[in-house]
């Protein structure tokens, strides 16, 4: 195992429509995705994240959405001390490993107080919106970029569609 970290220099909530055809009838759906984009210009992505978190991070990035229903994150922007203290103690986001089972991604989130560090085990689209939202260093695991890539590609080749063998990816 690889402890070899990659730094997140940008992250990206896409919400992307897809249409599913069957027989006659069709239906519109959307899938969800973070896409990480990484020091080294490869990209790392966490397919169908809760829309929430994905439509928070547009926000946070600026984007308006025409949606004035306001969700979690806007009552902790309301909260600048809730904030300061998160921003305080929260050091950095790792995402740090795959339950090869389930498919699973699991981030670490380290907290501390200067002497003491806690390591909390988060869901990786959380970890990544708590760190965006108090600016904190986002990372992730070389050998999972590397995985990654490899499945990717595998489905590319394959000609499989994007909702294979993704959909056991993430959260």
């Amino acid at each position: 195992m690889s402890d070899e970290l990659i730094l997140v220099k940008e992250v990206r909530g896409e919400i992307i429509p897809r249409e599913i055809v069957y027989k006659r009838a069709s239906l519109s759906i959307v899938d969800t995705r973070i896409t990480c984009i990484l020091e080294d210009s490869r990209i790392f992505r966490l397919e169908r994240v809760p829309p929430d978190i994905v439509i928070s991070l547009k926000r946070l990035n600026g984007e308006d959405l025409g949606d004035n229903r306001e969700r979690l994150v806007d009552i902790l922007l309301s909260m600048p001390e809730v904030l300061n203290n998160i921003s305080k103690h929260l050091k950095r986001v790792v995402i740090d490993s795959i339950d090869m089972r389930s498919g699973i991604y699991i981030a670490i989130v380290e907290f501390s107080d200067g002497d003491i560090v806690i390591k909390r085990r988060m869901v990786p689209s959380h970890a990544i919106f708590l760190a965006k939202l108090v600016n904190k260093p986002i990372y992730v695991r070389k050998d999972l970029v590397d995985q990654q890539e490899i499945w990717y590609n595998y489905l590319e080749y394959s000609g499989s569609e994007d909702f294979g063998l993704e959909d056991s990816f993430e959260e």
